[in-house]
């Protein structure tokens, strides 16, 4: 017979969604302690994370397209790579906008690696770009073809943006960002006021709130 464990922690239903919600009781919680609307508030930023990093690229590609479109004025090699830029950019964007109202499983989880703040991401990719740069400033005395390298350092920033700053600005602010959707969007509220009806603790999270 499957029994449910039963937890030592105060039940869903014993605050409102609200008091659930609320900064100064999620300030009084460690962080590191585990919730059912963290579990969601986490879940959520590493997903849109995911499509953010992928319409930063489409949107990179574009623009770099069409900066190598005025630099060398060949339409050929570079109008295919601006037409699939925006078409991953606003794919994604789509694929983002799903999101909002999106409520992972219980148990569920997205993996990442890397950075998971914007500071950590801008100490990331400033390091990168700050050795990089030694190299390339080296090569551009020394070859004189500072045009091209200055063209491979643009590229070089628009990658690292979406690969190591625009993903980690989200999911370091994951938890807020819930809390400030859910106050906007009513949809998003009763979703979440479902769940805090339904929602039953397990052996991996013991207590739905705060967030």
């Amino acid at each position: 017979m499957h029994v449910e464990p039963v937890s030592e922690h105060p039940a869903a239903v014993s605050r409102t969604l609200e008091q659930w919600l609320d900064p100064v009781l999620a300030a009084s919680c460690p962080p590191e302690f585990g919730t059912r609307l963290r579990e969601i508030a986490d879940a959520r930023a590493g997903r849109a994370a995911m499509w953010a990093a992928f319409a930063s690229l489409g949107a990179s590609a574009a623009l770099f397209s069409l900066v190598m479109l005025v630099v060398t004025g060949q339409v050929a090699p570079t109008l295919p790579w601006a037409i699939v830029g925006v078409v991953v950019a606003v794919t994604s964007v789509l694929l983002l906008r799903r999101t909002h109202r999106w409520i992972p499983r219980p148990g569920a989880s997205v993996s990442t690696r890397g950075p998971g703040s914007l500071r950590g991401g801008l100490w990331a990719a400033g390091t990168i770009l700050f050795f990089v740069n030694v190299f390339l400033v080296i090569s551009a005395f020394t070859t004189g073809q500072a045009t091209a390298l200055v063209l491979v350092d643009l590229g070089l920033v628009l990658l690292l943006v979406s690969g190591f700053v625009v993903p980690p600005a989200i999911l370091g602010s994951a938890r807020p960002a819930l809390r400030r959707q859910a106050a906007r969007d009513p949809r998003l509220m009763a979703t979440l006021e479902r769940e805090r009806v339904t929602w039953a603790p397990d052996r991996r999270t013991g207590m739905f709130g705060p967030l």
